[in-house]
This record gives C-alpha cells, structure tokens and sequence, in this order.
C-alpha cells in the first residue's frame, strides 16, 4: 500500500477513544505519516500529550482543544465561536489535512437541518460535529474508529435503547453514520448486531480487528504501565482478586453485584482490589456501597490509576461486562465472569467461545475464587481470530492500510 501523503488527524474525546484508538495512531505513523492529535479533554491531554508513544513516534503531534462533552452551557457555546467553520477548514487546509478520523458517534448523513440552524452551526457547535462539516466541504473523507470493543453478540435492551428505538421502528437512530467514508467495528458480532439493530445502511461498515486488544499492543502496553503497590495481603490470601464494577445500565443486577463484592470483601482467601470503569460516570458506587465495601478487606482504586497497572498487580480478573477482560485474556490470567449478575437476555461471546469461568450463583463465585487452583478458562481455537481479528500485526497492518486506502480517496 502505497504511503498518503499530507496529514491524518485524529480527534479524541475521553479515555475510552485514548485506549482504544492510540494503537492506531501508533501503527500508523511508524513509518513517518504526519498525524495530528486533537484532544478535547484535559485530563487525557495531560496524560497523553508526552506519553511514550508520542516519543518514540515524531512525525505525531498532539493538540489540545479542551471542549465540554454533552449538554453545553452558554459560556461554553461562546468558547465553540473559536472553531467554526471557517477556522476549521482553514486548519484542514493548512495542515493539507488527507483524512479526519474520530470515534465511533454521531456522522452528518441525512443532515436535514433548516437554514438557521445551519447558520447557528457554522458559528458554534460541537467540536467533532464542526470537524465532519469542514471536512466534507473540503471533500476530505472522514472515519469513524472504535472507542471499544465488545463482548456482546447481540444489542443489550437497556432502557435507554428502548427509548430510542421507540421511535425509529425499534431500531437504533444511526443513519447518521452512513456520512463516514469507513465505520470500523473490531469484530464481525458486533458489526452485525449494530446493522441489524439500528437504522445505519451498513454500507460502510468495516471489520479490522482490534487495535487495542492483540497479541503485538498488549505486551507492548503493559511493559510501559507504571508499577503500583498496593496493601500486603493477610496471612492465609490465596491470591489478588480484581474486580471491575460495571455499566449498571447494562441490565446488571446492582444489589446483588454489590453482595458479591461484599462477600468476596469479607473472605479472607482473597484480597479484594475494585477499580470503576472508564466511563465512570456508568460505574459509581453510591455512598453507601463505598462504606459496606470500606468495611471489608477490600482495596478501592481511584480512577486515575491505569487498567495495566492494576491487572499487572492482581492475580485474577472479575468482570461482567467490559471488554477490558479480553486482557486476561491475552495475559493468560484467569477471567471470572459472574453471569448470573447479567439479565439473561444478554449473549456474549464467552456464550460461544469461552475464554470466562461463567458462575451462576454467588456461592459458585466465591467457591472458585477461593479454590486451591484456577487456571485460565479454555477458549475455542477460533476465539482469537473471532475476537481479536488474527495477530496483532496483521490488526494493525490492516488499520495502517485501510486508513491509507481511504486517504488516497480524497476529492480535490
């Protein structure tokens, strides 16, 4: 594949498009290919603007352009006057910008919008709303790159998504997606359960794998995690126990995942280390459930301690619902999901491939936690190519090219 000239920015909100969507970047500059990082939230900008990545790759330059995410408040519509249009596509062109790439969110297909609101925009909108807009006049193809991966083979009925697709003859409103020249999902599950659950054509659907999660970025990214130390564990702890809370809304059963903490807190084979989930704001423990779990033998880890950092230090991993378990995975160390915590409606593809010790009870958790031995659940042969979509670099090779090929389909 021939390498694109000119420069491909990656715009990045939060930490989940950091984790996921920075192997790319890596991948994709190894050779020399000019990227700039626009990052909109201040914390990743702190975390990301000299990290090793950055170092070993100079043709990467990171920007920051802090913005508010969701519902904005007036001061902050007047801080948007700062990228409007017209400052964005000045931007575009003279950085001879030959491809813009974001998270997986919101595109500008079927854009119906009347003629003030159009004005309004061009004045002040959301960031990577603005960046679709300019690009499109300029005819620089735009895609959307995954913030995630998923565990999930079919579309999880939560509330939220009820509500959405009331109105759209129950599927998911995301047409909208149809503007992005590609819209990358790491796995061929979880492409068809988007399709055939919302609105979105399809047509520009891409499966490559994930970047995030392979065998070449894993070791990679845990051989630069910080180390952390945690409290010694009491005499007679058989091993480390990491627990991650997850998304409530994900039809988890709150009361008794918080029971399973509290049970495993006051065991005293185990010592207990619980961390949130990246998005925090779906993972909060109330506080309430922060003082039953203070009671216990039970570490709490603040947000700012990275996922690598903490799977490092613990012996076993205990998720129900985030992709971050694909990480014992590849690490070889015992993945413990709690199915029956989840609304049964919910397939995996720990349903189909295994790679997880599924339990389903309370007693059944903690029994095996507190086993003599637990080694690594077997997986299917297929799991990895499934999953992960092959070998880390043929993933990463295949995000490299296919970012190319598009650049390469710029109008002029």
């Amino acid at each position: 594949m021939a390498q694109s000239t000119g420069v491909f920015v990656f715009a990045l909100a939060g930490k989940a498009d950091a984790d996921n969507i920075i192997p790319v970047i890596w991948e994709v500059s190894r050779d020399g290919q000019r990227c700039d990082v626009v990052i909109t939230d201040r914390g990743v900008y702190g975390a990301q603007h000299d990290a090793w990545w950055v170092r070993e790759r100079p043709s990467v330059r990171v920007i920051e352009n802090f913005a508010t995410d969701g519902a904005p408040s007036l001061w902050e519509r007047i801080r948007r006057v700062k990228w409007n249009r017209a400052a964005v596509r000045r931007f575009l062109r003279r950085r001879d910008v030959r491809l813009v790439a974001v998270q997986w969110r919101e595109g500008v297909a079927h854009d119906a919008a009347g003629a003030l609101r159009r004005a309004l925009r061009w004045w002040s909108t959301d960031y990577f709303v603005q960046m679709q807009l300019a690009a499109a006049d300029l005819g620089i193809p735009t895609v959307a790159l995954p913030h995630g991966h998923s565990t999930k083979t079919t579309i999880i009925r939560s509330r939220h998504v009820r509500e959405m697709s009331a109105a759209h003859g129950d599927k998911l409103p995301f047409a909208d997606r149809d503007s992005f020249a590609a819209y990358v999902f790491c796995a061929g599950y979880h492409r068809d359960a988007i399709v055939e659950g919302s609105t979105m054509s399809g047509g520009n659907a891409r499966v490559w794998g994930s970047a995030r999660f392979n065998d070449a970025w894993v070791p990679r990214l845990y051989a630069e995690a910080s180390p952390i130390t945690l409290p010694p564990p009491a005499a007679g702890v058989k091993r480390r126990v990491l627990f991650f809370v997850p998304k409530w809304q994900n039809l988890v059963d709150r009361q008794a995942t918080m029971r399973l903490i509290a049970a495993l807190g006051a065991n005293a084979n185990v010592q207990l280390v619980v961390r949130g989930h990246l998005r925090a704001e779906a993972a909060t423990l109330e506080p309430a459930e922060r003082a039953i779990l203070e009671r216990g033998n039970v570490v709490l880890i603040a947000d700012d301690v990275s996922s690598p950092s903490l799977i490092s230090a613990c012996d076993v991993v205990v998720d129900i619902d985030s992709s971050i378990a694909f990480d014992a995975v590849l690490l070889g160390k015992p993945y413990i999901r709690p199915k029956y915590l989840q609304d049964a409606s919910v397939s995996t593809i720990w349903d189909q491939l295994g790679g997880a010790h599924q339990t389903d009870s309370l007693e059944a958790t903690v029994n095996l936690l507190s086993s003599d031995t637990l080694v690594p659940a077997p997986r299917d042969g297929a799991f990895d190519e499934v999953v992960f979509g092959g070998t880390g670099a043929t993933v990463l090779a295949r995000y490299r090219d296919g970012l190319r090929e598009i650049a390469l389909q710029r109008r002029v």
